[in-house]
């Protein structure tokens, strides 16, 4: 009996990693911080890896090979240096890249804006009409954290919001005050730790109406 499930459990494991994952990167060894002002001014930065998930399913389904290796990480490498807030980036290594990510900016009445950026995203910045901006980042559904694991992608790093904002909705692991600031931390230890998240209200800005 044993011997017979073991040929359909090795099937399964092929299938599971033959399986998409939901996002195209995964950070990992990164800090990020989002520096929010009250009106709506941000600063984003990310310094860390980022591993091209899909060529890691092409390893592991020995799809990768001597002669296409190098072809395939190069067409990361331009995928992410066409973003003109790449500020530096460096080859790790079959799909993983460090990379420096610089993006500035103030957030419209109504605006999406997204790291990377909206077809590989995984942190988003939400400006709705009633004047609340919500800070979503990526999750990772427990299955596409199985398959990390079985890919042997990890997830570690601390992303932190430095804001003087009112909020009204987080879920950071530590929060502290930093003058007439707080900054809100998160500790990521592994891809099935809380997504960051936050939701704050806007100040009007009697200087620079929107």
């Amino acid at each position: 009996m044993i011997a017979a499930i073991r040929p359909l459990l090795r099937l399964l494991t092929v299938a599971l990693l033959a399986l998409p994952l939901a996002s195209c990167y995964i950070p990992d060894k990164f800090k990020g911080e989002l520096r929010l002002s009250r009106y709506g001014d941000y600063a984003l930065t990310y310094q860390g890896d980022l591993i091209y998930a899909p060529i890691m399913h092409d390893y592991a389904g020995g799809r990768i090979t001597p002669e296409n290796e190098q072809e395939k990480n190069d067409n990361i490498y331009k995928d992410l240096v066409r973003d003109p807030a790449i500020k530096d980036i460096q080859r790790v290594g079959k799909g993983r890249f460090r990379v420096k990510f610089e993006r500035q900016g103030r957030l419209g009445k109504v605006q999406l804006s997204s790291f990377l950026r909206r077809d590989a995203r995984l942190l988003s910045l939400k400006s709705n009409e009633d004047g609340s901006i919500i800070i979503d980042a990526n999750g990772v559904k427990s299955g596409d954290a199985q398959r990390m694991a079985e890919l042997g992608i990890g997830m570690e790093g601390e992303f932190r919001i430095t804001t003087d904002a009112n909020v009204v909705r987080h879920n950071a692991t530590e929060v502290r005050p930093y003058g007439q600031y707080k900054v809100y931390i998160w500790k990521i230890e592994n891809a099935l730790s809380a997504t960051p998240t936050l939701v704050m209200l806007r100040d009007p800005d009697p200087n620079r109406p929107l």
